[in-house]
């Protein structure tokens, strides 16, 4: 491919009022008058835009954003209302709405050991180091002191 440039062109770009007027010179139906020499000087007359209008910048629908479900619920034992994205179903609003957890408690190794070395107190300490977990729901409800 062989590109040829002519010295006139290379010299001196077109103006921008030249290039912006064949652009726009089919806008909208109407013919437009071309710059060249002889009326250069002249005002160039682009056509009216009435204000606010919307004008499409590419030829693609714009997607569709599906608005998310937003489920309300009232907690039994307070009253308080709650937004949730969460469904009915889930076993986080399950729990919510029947107002307890399910509690499931696990005790680390560490207070198991205390209560065996230190009987007494070492009760004290395996109480310390539990971990109370809701089986419905997973919520970690009581982490203990070693978790």
């Amino acid at each position: 491919m062989v590109i040829k440039h002519s010295a006139e062109s290379a010299d001196s770009p077109p103006s921008y009022d030249y290039v912006a007027a064949q652009a726009t010179s089919n806008v909208g139906g109407q013919q437009l008058p071309l710059m060249n020499d002889k009326n250069a000087n002249q005002q160039v007359q682009l056509p009216s835009i009435p204000p606010n209008t919307v004008m499409a910048v590419h030829s693609r629908p714009a997607p569709m954003v599906q608005q998310p479900i937003v489920y309300h619920y009232q907690n039994p034992l307070t009253g308080e209302r709650i937004a949730s994205l969460l469904p009915p179903d889930h076993p986080e609003m399950i729990c919510l709405q029947q107002g307890a957890h399910v509690n499931e408690t696990k005790f680390g190794i560490l207070g198991i050991l205390a209560a065996i070395v230190w009987f007494p107190l070492g009760i004290g300490l395996c109480l310390l180091d539990r971990r109370v977990k809701c089986k419905r729901c997973g919520a970690v409800i009581d982490n203990g002191i070693c978790g």
